[in-house]
C-alpha cells in the first residue's frame, strides 16, 4: 500500500513519520456530504468542528490554527467544494511528515488525492 507523503509516494511499511489514511472508496463515505465529516472521528489528533479543523490541538489568538490543504498537488485555500464521492484517498501528516511543506505545514498537511479518469475501471 502506497501513501502520498507531499513529495512522492512510499509504502506504508516504510514510513517512520506519523501519517494517517483514509480511502475514500469505503462506502460508508459515500454518504456524507463533505470531506469535514469524513475526517470527523475518523483520525487520532484531528479535531473536526463544522469546517474547522484542528490537527494536535494547535492553539492561537492571533493566528489560523488551520492545517495546509493540498489537493492533487496543488496549495487550495479551502476544501469546502470536495465531494466525498470524488475522494481516492487523504493523508493527514503531523509533525516531521509535515515539515515538508515548511513553516506552512506547522500546524499539519491535510493531502486529498482524487479520483481521476485512469482510477475508473
Amino acid at each position: 500500500e502506497t501513501v502520498n507523503v507531499g513529495y512522492g509516494e512510499t509504502r506504508k511499511e516504510d514510513l517512520t513519520m506519523p501519517v494517517n489514511t483514509l480511502k475514500g472508496n469505503k462506502t460508508r463515505y459515500q454518504s456524507y456530504n463533505n470531506v469535514y465529516e469524513m475526517l470527523t472521528g475518523e483520525v487520532p489528533g484531528v479535531e473536526v468542528s463544522g469546517t474547522s479543523i484542528k490537527i494536535r490541538n494547535a492553539t492561537s489568538f492571533q493566528l489560523s490554527t488551520e492545517p495546509l490543504f493540498v489537493v492533487d498537488g496543488t496549495i487550495v485555500p479551502s476544501i469546502n467544494d470536495i465531494v466525498p464521492a470524488q475522494v481516492k484517498s487523504i493523508e493527514v501528516l503531523k509533525g516531521s511528515a509535515a515539515s515538508i511543506y515548511g513553516a506552512r505545514g506547522a500546524n499539519g498537511v491535510i493531502v486529498i488525492t482524487l479520483i481521476s479518469g485512469r482510477d475508473i475501471k
